[in-house]
């Protein structure tokens, strides 16, 4: 019979050294498998339990989950007591109400979504500049070109969040910081 030496030895499940079958050192990952695999179960029942949660929540409407508390009572500024674990719990939540827009939509435009300079004051007024809705396009285009180059940016109100998940609704991840949010996409 062929003797085993301290050879590493390739097969389809990884590199396997002789190390390994070792019961005098510890293995860290085989320890680790093994927590992993008695956690298991508790993962399980924490992710059927959530799922429970959401499709509860989808049979409700935004105005029940404000006045059960789920959800923040606005969609602008945020709560004074607001935490960035209770807006996580929050976003999943807000989260279920928002439908993506399509793949080939990458920005935020209108009917007056673009600027279009001095206006003839004979036939339409005085005014002269971008609309309000001009300038929000303008700051949400922004924050896409931004945070798609893999930087980090700012939203100060929920419901910029909330626009911003009609375009990634996957992969947007958002961090409350004490008055605004940072927002980015996951790779």
């Amino acid at each position: 019979m062929k003797r085993l030496e301290n050879n590493r030895h390739n097969n389809f499940g990884g590199i396997i050294d002789i190390n390994d079958f070792s019961t005098n050192t510890p293995n860290k990952k085989r320890i680790n498998n093994q927590i992993e695999a008695e956690l298991l179960q508790n993962v399980l029942l924490k992710k059927k339990k959530e799922k429970e949660m959401e499709e509860k929540y989808k049979q409700m409407t935004l105005e029940e989950l404000k006045e059960m508390r789920i959800i923040s009572n606005t969609n602008g500024r945020p709560s004074s007591n607001l935490t960035n674990d209770k807006w996580q719990k929050e976003f999943n939540v807000r989260k279920l109400f928002i439908k993506p827009y399509p793949a080939n939509i990458k920005k935020l435009t209108g009917k007056y979504s673009k600027e279009s300079g001095m206006w003839n004051e004979e036939t339409q007024g005085t005014y002269c500049g971008c609309t309000n809705w001009q300038s929000y396009c303008s700051f949400i285009n922004d924050i896409l070109s931004n945070i798609r180059s893999g930087q980090v940016d700012y939203c100060y109100y929920i419901y910029q969040i909330e626009e911003l998940l009609k375009f990634h609704y996957n992969n947007l991840k958002t961090k409350y910081c004490d008055g605004y949010w940072k927002v980015w996409l996951e790779k």
